[in-house]
């Protein structure tokens, strides 16, 4: 599994703990009791905490990969024919490593 991949899956369920821990917070209890509310708000805490630290990986990742794709077009637009060079040498190289197995 790539790091994207493994990335995203983690991401996902990270959102699913928090909305499951958040709806758990949410559900109407009768208990009074201090511990009971400082656990809560100790739960509901780190939640907030985790969810804006998705949030912020998130942006960060967005923006490395906003900057990878412009140079990259950048280069594309720059120069064409050796973009078109080194598509057909990568393409030549995996095609030659994939049939001699």
């Amino acid at each position: 599994m790539s790091n994207k991949n493994q990335q995203a899956d983690l991401q996902q369920q990270l959102s699913a703990l928090a909305d499951s821990v958040e709806a758990l917070l949410d559900a109407e209890v009768d208990l009074t009791d201090t511990y009971y509310l400082g656990l809560k708000a100790k739960a509901e805490q780190a939640v907030k905490q985790a969810r804006e630290s998705l949030g912020i990986q998130k942006e960060t990742l967005f923006a490395r990969g906003s900057r990878k794709i412009r140079t990259i077009n950048r280069f594309v637009t720059e120069r064409p024919w050796r973009s078109l060079a080194l598509g057909w040498a990568a393409g030549m190289i995996c095609g030659t490593v994939t049939t001699k197995r």
